[in-house]
């Protein structure tokens, strides 16, 4: 008698495969790039046949959204809707910076590896998407956080550039810890901002 046929079990399979390719390209992505990683350097990594990378992943524009979806899931990046718990019980301006700090700093620590993006790559349209949604993100929650000095539109773009992902990433390349970072930056936007005419 012919064995019934398992599509249950011939999903599960393909899930499994499609996620140690994509798991595979996210390691190698965080380690030569995008343009540097070849469908060949995915296949060897994640342990299977040229052909069933293609198969799965015939191009970049199949490719990098994946990856951005798992990513996601991995670096879990705040969001404006968490605003009200993030600033919960923040009685003064300075408490609420250290809880947009800690927030933000606290997702480009988990991402570290995921967050860098050269000229390059910056023309996928995936990843111009991921940056839109950071910028949005890091502009959304600077307002909220500075919302009793009513900050103007400049002040928070000017506020977005220096919470942005490549200053931080600048900060740890110069050997500066997660903390050390956190507490510079806080220096900066209570001189800056809080205390302007001190």
């Amino acid at each position: 008698m012919p064995r019934k046929y398992d599509k249950t079990r011939r999903n599960a399979t393909t899930e499994a495969i499609r996620k140690r390719i994509l798991e595979s390209t996210i390691h190698l992505h965080s380690k030569k790039g995008i343009f540097g990683t070849s469908w060949k350097d995915i296949a060897h990594h994640a342990d299977v046949s040229l052909a069933t990378v293609y198969n799965y992943f015939p191009s970049l524009d199949e490719l990098v959204p994946a990856c951005g979806e798992l990513m996601y899931a991995i670096v879990q990046p705040p969001s404006l809707d968490d605003a009200n718990e993030i600033f919960a019980n923040a009685v003064t301006l300075e408490d609420r910076i250290a809880r947009l700090l800690k927030t933000l700093f606290d997702f480009y620590e988990r991402g570290e590896p995921y967050l860098e993006v050269d000229h390059q790559e910056r023309t996928l349209p995936a990843v111009q998407e991921w940056e839109a949604y950071l910028k949005s993100l890091v502009d959304g929650l600077s307002q909220i956080a500075f919302q009793p000095i009513q900050p103007d539109r400049r002040t928070v773009e000017e506020i977005g550039a220096l919470l942005d992902v490549p200053v931080y990433l600048s900060f740890r390349r110069r050997g500066m810890s997660r903390i050390e970072i956190e507490q510079t930056v806080y220096k900066l936007l209570s001189v800056w901002v809080v205390r302007p005419s001190e």
